[in-house]
């Protein structure tokens, strides 16, 4: 949330840089962890693939807390999936030979699809942080009014675009996976072949990681700023965030879910913003760039 060492002097991107450095270890723990329990079939071969996938994102968006929050922290936080999307190409176009690796991450056990889902899914995470990176809660205070151009008061808010989307994503997808296979009895087919088990899945699990991920972020900040974001108030969007995430997933070419699924996730907050302007304004800010325009308010 803050530099810890910056009473040392340290400056922020270096502290950003060993945030960096704690977030790639994390990751590549948890595939290697999830490796493991494969090779000691503790977990079977297409359980394996899934759970790196449902996992993964949720794990990096958590270790978006490490940083400082500086004005470059969000390009140092991207690093870590742009690296994960530089050995998926290398396995992928068989430049880099690592077969258990690939055994973990891809469903056929073939090299190449490492191009295909777990690819756009690293695009997406490198999308999410450089577009979609929050900015903590802040309050105007006399010494620091935060005025905008305009010269107006601003209250910067909690952004929780980038949990929305990845949430879904992630937790929704890899267990619509995961019990579709399992237990997927009644199936139809668009595009790819689904099943009505899978697609409930997804509806609940995309709502539930939403949930568990904004709750964490909901116990380190409501303390500090009771007014940053409200859960209850977040319900009904998320509602509709995770039907939207569902049909589509459904409808999704093989492949293609992992682009599709944030697309449309991503306009539907968009929408949500414009039809619902005095409800969800607060509670949705899409973008930081122009914070002053989108994602803050005057407060009265």
């Amino acid at each position: 949330m803050s530099n810890p060492l910056a009473i040392f002097g340290i400056p922020n991107f270096a502290w950003d840089i060993l945030a960096l450095v704690i977030t790639f270890i994390v990751i590549f723990l948890l595939i290697k962890i999830n490796d493991w329990l494969r090779v000691r079939e503790k977990i079977p071969l297409d359980i394996s693939r899934k759970m790196v996938h449902t996992f993964m994102g949720p794990v990096y968006i958590l270790c978006w807390l490490l940083f400082s929050h500086d004005a470059l922290s969000r390009y140092f936080a991207a690093v870590v999936p742009v690296l994960f999307a530089i050995i998926f190409v290398a396995i992928g176009t068989g430049v880099i030979q690592r077969d258990e690796f690939v055994k973990t991450m891809s469903r056929s056990g073939e090299a190449q699809e490492l191009l295909f889902g777990s690819f756009l899914y690293s695009l997406v995470l490198v999308w999410l942080t450089i577009a979609c990176w929050f900015v903590p809660v802040t309050l105007p205070t006399a010494a620091n009014p935060l005025v905008s151009p305009t010269g107006e008061p601003v209250y910067a808010q909690f952004v929780p675009t980038a949990i929305l989307v990845i949430a879904p994503l992630a937790g929704g997808d890899g267990f619509a996976d995961i019990i579709g296979r399992k237990w997927g009895k009644r199936k139809y087919k668009i595009f790819a072949e689904k099943s009505i088990e899978g697609s409930l899945a997804m509806f609940i699990f995309s709502f539930v990681f939403s949930y568990v991920i904004l709750g964490i972020y909901w116990l380190i900040y409501n303390p500090l700023y009771p007014e940053a974001f409200s859960l209850l108030k977040l319900l009904v969007p998320i509602l509709i965030i995770s039907l939207v995430a569902t049909v589509v997933e459904a409808c999704s070419p093989k492949n293609f879910d992992n682009l599709l699924v944030p697309a449309f996730i991503f306009v539907t907050i968009w929408g949500l913003q414009m039809l619902y302007y005095w409800e969800l304004f607060n509670a949705l800010p899409l973008w930081i760039n122009y914070p002053w325009k989108i994602w803050t308010f005057t407060p009265v």
